[in-house]
């Protein structure tokens, strides 16, 4: 009877994986369309990259804020899945909306609402995921990490056809709105049920320690990183490299293209080589391919490196997410909070400094930036591990 009822909780985790597998997918397929739009929403607002930067830092730091009450009250309260539900409901339409008032006082308010509504997916939906790895005992992050990858392909493909058909984004962000938020109703009969949901009967705050503080930097540069990329590199190949507008699209997908193949290889690769060769150095290996890919100048060379640069930095965020869960004392989903609260400062200031200096230095000085930025993590997440295999080391040999 035991056995039997741990074959339907093993059916309704993996069951419950695909659904949060889809909750990624769909919050990235919306976002991937609002950006790769990103030069024609600076032409039909007429802003500088100074003003759009605003928005984004409103969005991120509500977005901040609200993930740390939600890991507290929210999830507590309402369970993982309908917080999930909640906010897949909010953000659907938000970038036709941004689309259809074509104002910059919408765009302020509505990006400050977007933050809100990912505020509230991020906890929940990284805390699924380690629940079900934990109780499954399956390496899944690398797997989960790919619906994100999947979701800016199916956004910038979509995105990037209706664009060459001179389609209105107004109609291409409401058909991908109606889309997420019909599919929201599969979270009701398939989404991570409560019983796995972990109990914090402790909701005051509780600081983490300097382990978590170093693992979630890290993640919070990378966070930057994939930002700058995602959403500047289609208005840096427009006004920098003179592309055209219809392959503007074309970069986003070939970098999430690179992170997809990573991330479904992520397990095996890890067995294979080992979280330090995975994470630190394929990072160190694709920073130097990017910042040689700008010196040339080269659209296509610039095309190539970003697939690579995606496929060898992607494993990184997974590994270090694994690592904060292994080291933390703190409950799982407010340990997966505090990481992804200072991660996600990554997304607010990373792409926000890049608008801000762009007028004074230009897009290709910042992308030069990048690659030297993402080296010295790189170096920075060589040595911490290396450090925390030592701590191992000296425990183990007390023992």
């Amino acid at each position: 009877m035991q056995n039997e009822m741990n074959e339907i909780d093993l059916k309704e985790l993996n069951i419950s994986f695909i659904a949060t597998f889809s909750q990624g997918l769909f919050a990235t397929l919306t976002f991937s369309t609002y950006l790769v739009h990103t030069p024609v929403l600076f032409e039909l607002i007429q802003m500088s990259e100074t003003e759009f930067s605003i928005g984004f830092v409103l969005f991120g730091l509500l977005n901040v804020l609200t993930n740390q009450l939600t890991a507290r009250y929210l999830l507590p309260k309402l369970g993982s899945t309908n917080c999930l539900i909640l906010a897949r409901l909010m953000y659907a339409f938000i970038p036709f909306l941004i689309f259809y008032f074509s104002s910059y006082n919408i765009y302020i308010l509505l990006s400050m609402c977007w933050g809100v509504a990912i505020g509230i997916q991020a906890p929940n939906i990284f805390t699924q995921v380690a629940i079900i790895e934990e109780k499954t005992k399956k390496i899944l992050n690398p797997v989960f990490k790919s619906s994100f990858s999947i979701g800016f392909i199916i956004g910038g493909g979509i995105s990037s056809i209706c664009m060459g058909l001179e389609i209105s984004p107004i109609y291409t962000t409401f058909f991908t709105g109606s889309f997420v938020f019909i599919s929201t109703v599969t979270m009701f009969f398939y989404g991570l049920k409560k019983k796995y949901d972990i109990k914090n009967n402790n909701p005051r705050f509780m600081l983490p320690n300097i382990k978590i503080i170093t693992f979630a930097s890290i993640n919070m540069f990378i966070f930057a990183c994939m930002g700058i990329i995602v959403q500047w590199s289609p208005l840096w190949l427009v006004r920098d490299l003179f592309a055209p507008l219809y392959m503007v699209g074309s970069i986003v997908i070939l970098f999430n293209v690179g992170e997809i193949v990573s991330n479904l290889l992520g397990s095996t690769l890890i067995k294979r080589f080992n979280e330090k060769i995975v994470g630190p150095y394929f990072a160190m290996l694709g920073s130097i391919i990017l910042f040689l890919s700008v010196v040339s100048q080269n659209i296509y060379i610039i095309y190539l490196a970003v697939f690579i640069f995606g496929f060898l930095i992607s494993n990184v965020m997974p590994i270090v997410y694994r690592q904060s869960v292994k080291h933390s004392q703190l409950p799982i989903p407010v340990t997966i909070s505090h990481v992804s609260s200072i991660a996600f400062t990554g997304v607010i200031f990373g792409p926000a400094l890049v608008g801000l200096s762009a007028e004074t230095f230009g897009l290709t000085f910042n992308m030069y930036l990048l690659g030297i930025i993402m080296f010295a993590i790189s170096i920075l997440m060589l040595l911490i591990m290396q450090n925390s295999e030592q701590d191992r080391n000296t425990k183990t040999k007390l023992i």
